[in-house]
């Protein structure tokens, strides 16, 4: 049906429903892996023009825009919500949309579960706690030989090289010396014996737990017994994007955002097309936090360019050193602004002051790349031009009747001769060839 690295077109889309092919892999503007900018495959279809995106079109600010405005189509208002059953506030149409982007955590937040676990709620004076509990088990099972002795019980916890069975020892027929037939087995890990007539087993189980009190006013989800999954809601509200990325990571969180500003401008029959979103998330999604530098000479905290961090890594390895660790984090779209490669970008912006003064102490280099810089500096951007014009042609030369020059060269005789009477200069004379005769000591 379809060759790698194709356009889906309307007739594809359409041959792959009547096929009833349940999953297939796009490329998208969010798994977009380039370094500057975004892929023509990845960005796909111009949707101004209906075919593959030209090179140096400026999505971003094609993305801005169409975000923001059918924003103004949105309501302004956080509404709430009263009764017994439940009371809290809704936060919706712009300042919901503008919450996400900013990357804060949402009034009314939702309490999410960091591990896999199954509930237990309890309830701790006029406290209610929800307590997931995950219970990882290794099982190492042992068979019992003939003539052995056991050295544990049935519920004893052993550790790790602890004798679990030791062979009796048998009299030869020769002599009175005794030699043992087996070797004692050994318990390779360590845990609880169970012990099943002619089988032994060590059960060693990791225990992982985690407690969340739950305000009294909130509405739990999920019920005694139940088994969550890290990153299921426990109780109800919106999830905190943040939350999200440390448990379950940068996919889940850039699927989250285009759900969540999808359901606003939906609730308001406003369509966007996804890759307007995944273009902002891209970009707030692009730096990493540097936990530990290790030898690469980056600094604990420092956010760097996740592209960047990957180079700079690969090549200490290459080298023997220790590569440097860091996780993934998503800023607010006015935070990545000012944390651009660009410091002529980032100082026209926001904090002018505090961003010069950092670039001059550090001594950036602004390699003008972007749209901003260029603009403030009067270069050309570098983004290609709406309208392609064609290169203007000189028209040749058309030859006027006579009649016409005549008329021409009488009225210019009549304009020089009157400006010369007022002047009382000597007039300036025109032949019937055109010519002028400019009397001496008289400029041109």
């Amino acid at each position: 049906i379809l060759d790698r690295n194709e356009e889906v077109t309307e007739e594809v889309a359409a041959r792959i429903d009547e096929l009833q092919i349940p999953r297939i892999f796009v490329r998208t503007p969010m798994s977009c892996e380039s370094e500057r900018g975004i892929c023509q495959l990845c960005y796909g279809r111009d949707l101004g023009r209906g075919k593959t995106v030209e090179l140096r079109t400026a999505v971003g600010i094609i993305a801005a825009q169409s975000i923001g405005e059918p924003g103004t189509q949105l309501t302004m208002r956080t509404f709430h919500t009263g009764g017994v059953a439940s009371g809290s506030d809704i936060t919706s149409g712009l300042p919901r949309v503008e919450e996400l982007f900013e990357a804060r955590a949402p009034k009314g937040e939702a309490i999410i579960s960091e591990i896999d676990g199954t509930v237990d709620v309890a309830l701790e004076g006029e406290q209610r706690v929800v307590r997931i509990t995950n219970v990882d088990s290794l099982v190492e099972e042992y068979d019992i030989p003939a003539r052995s002795e056991l050295k544990v019980e049935d519920g004893q916890h052993v550790t790790s090289g602890e004798v679990l069975v030791e062979p009796k020892a048998t009299k030869a027929k020769e002599g009175d010396e005794a030699t043992a037939v087996a070797r004692p087995i050994v318990s390779r890990i360590s845990g609880v014996v169970r012990v099943d007539k002619k089988k032994l087993q060590v059960i060693y189980e990791e225990r992982e737990e985690r407690e969340y009190p739950i305000p009294a006013a909130s509405r739990l989800l999920i019920e005694p017994g139940d088994y969550v999954n890290a990153g299921d809601q426990i109780t109800e509200g919106a999830r905190n994007p943040q939350h999200i990325l440390s448990i379950q990571g940068r996919d889940a969180v850039r699927k989250y955002m285009v759900e969540e500003v999808q359901k606003v401008y939906k609730s308001q029959g406003v369509n966007i097309n996804d890759k307007h979103i995944e273009v902002i998330t891209r970009q707030m999604l692009r730096r990493v936090k540097v936990d530990h530098p290790g030898d690469t000479g980056l600094l604990p905290g420092d956010l760097v360019d996740r592209h960047e961090f990957e180079s700079i890594a690969n090549r200490v390895v290459a080298e023997g050193g220790e590569p440097a660790t860091a996780q993934p984090v998503l800023l607010g779209v006015t935070k990545a602004s000012l944390n651009t490669d660009s410091w002529l970008a980032a100082a026209s912006f926001q904090e002018t002051t505090r961003v010069l003064t950092n670039a001059s102490v550090e001594g950036k280099i602004d390699r003008l790349r972007g749209l901003k810089e260029n603009v403030i500096i009067g270069k050309l951007i570098p983004a290609r031009a709406e309208i392609d014009l064609p290169p203007r042609e000189h028209s040749a030369e058309l030859d006027l009747p006579e009649s016409l020059m005549l008329e021409e060269e009488e009225e210019l005789s009549r304009f020089l001769a009157e400006r010369d009477d007022e002047s009382g200069e000597e007039r300036i004379h025109v032949d019937a060839d055109g010519d002028f005769t400019i009397p001496a000591g008289r400029k041109e």
